[in-house]
């Protein structure tokens, strides 16, 4: 089911456009033109978040704010007046944000938050820090945004966290700690993660003036001086978070299918080649499998290629549901290859026999048109230096398999 949204605006133009963000997110959006609307509307259901306006008809002085906070709702307040004393009373509660409806850059600040918090309840964040009171007051912040938090006492337990929980994506560490210091840590643990896949802010209440250059010299993301305000908090975790995410949507773009989100030829052919280089090692062999769709080009010819495009989106999704710990790729067109880390060589060579008479019963249900297709397997175990070497192997089967009548698994 979606998040609910609440939205508390007594201007329907503006409410009109804060629903329409919420919709196109994706949240179920309900809107409350008064508190006392709104009041109604919390008694019976369960929402997510809310956007509440400062001035309201039945709530002049920002009073909707700590009824939302009060029913636990995170809250953004999003209003006009952009007073100090207004901006001071907000801010003394515990909201998620608060924006002022100045431009149009407003609404699109608004829809960023938005579609932060869903996918914050799945960012871990972890903060490291001698001060009880630090570690606190931080983690209250990060809770506000739904974040998932871990917290450490000194950089060695901010290591051991580190090992404990592997999705951290940012470290928040001060420097003056026993044991371990920040910028010792954050050295460390630049020698396991890069920023590309870890985001490292140092926080000091130190007078040093130098010590925001000594952080990033170790490999930090960014620094902040203690006391520090909690928007300016807020927007420079929000921004290494933004910059992790864009560098992941990069990589998923360069190494999956466009049309299957199958991990492609080349991510393949890396990841394999490093398993293989460790096996060699060990003089360990690899298991791979190459699967093609038997007559794919008459699918095609008969039915249209939006039809064999829905095809072979309907096997990737088949291949993720019964191989979920095996490497499945589609090198191109209707071909496809797998790689086994975790079975022998005769669990695959079963798992395979069993997938290519369940894609010959079930195959008509992957596509509108019904299409029922069947599958022509190799698989093979080998110890060779190269990836290649082993597919070319795979690839004869395929061909033995293709020439002995389709729709069967041959193996060595």
């Amino acid at each position: 089911m979606p998040h609910k949204l609440l939205i508390i605006e007594d201007n329907q133009s503006i409410a009109k456009v804060q629903k329409h963000i919420g919709v196109k997110i994706g949240f179920d959006v309900d809107v409350a033109y008064s508190l006392a609307e709104a009041i109604t509307l919390i008694e019976h259901n369960n929402y997510f978040c809310a956007v509440v306006d400062y001035v309201l008809p039945d709530a002049p002085a920002g009073e909707a704010i700590p009824f939302t906070i009060g029913a636990d709702i995170p809250t953004i307040v999003m209003t006009g007046k952009i007073d100090s004393q207004t901006r001071d009373t907000v801010l003394r509660y515990p909201i998620v944000d608060y924006i002022t409806k100045e431009n149009r850059q407003a609404y699109h600040y608004l829809e960023t938050q938005l579609r932060r918090l869903p996918k914050n309840e799945h960012v871990r964040i972890l903060v490291v820090d001698d001060s009880a009171a630090t570690r606190n007051h931080l983690t209250n912040l990060l809770n506000r945004h739904n974040y998932l938090v871990a917290v450490a006492k000194d950089g060695i337990e901010g290591l051991a966290q580190l090992e404990a929980y592997t999705d951290i994506k940012v470290v928040i560490t001060d420097n003056e700690m026993p044991n371990m210091d920040g910028i010792t840590l954050t050295s460390k643990i630049r020698q396991e993660y890069s920023n590309e896949d870890l985001a490292v802010i140092g926080i000091s209440s130190t007078k040093d003036n130098q010590m925001s250059a000594k952080f990033l010299k170790n490999g930090a993301n960014d620094y902040l001086s203690k006391p520090f305000h909690p928007e300016e908090f807020y927007c420079r975790l929000s921004q290494n978070i933004e910059m992790l995410d864009a560098i992941a949507t990069i990589r998923l773009q360069a190494n999956s299918d466009y049309l299957t989100n199958l991990p492609n030829r080349r991510y393949f052919f890396e990841s394999v080649q490093e398993q293989l280089t460790k096996n060699l090692e060990q003089q360990q062999g690899i298991t791979l499998a190459m699967i093609d769709i038997d007559h794919f080009k008459a699918i095609n010819d008969n039915y249209g290629h939006d039809a064999g495009d829905d095809v072979l989106k309907g096997l990737a999704d088949f291949f993720k549901q019964h191989f979920p710990e095996a490497l499945v790729a589609r090198l191109g067109g209707e071909e496809f290859a797998i790689f086994f880390a975790n079975h022998t060589y005769q669990e695959a060579q079963q798992q395979l026999e069993n997938f290519r008479i369940e894609v010959d019963k079930h195959s008509p249900t992957f596509s509108q048109d019904n299409i029922h297709f069947t599958l022509s397997v190799g698989v093979t175990h080998q110890l060779k230096t190269r990836v290649d070497e082993i597919l070319k192997v795979a690839d004869l089967h395929l061909y033995t398999a293709k020439e002995s009548g389709r729709n069967i698994v041959i193996a060595d």
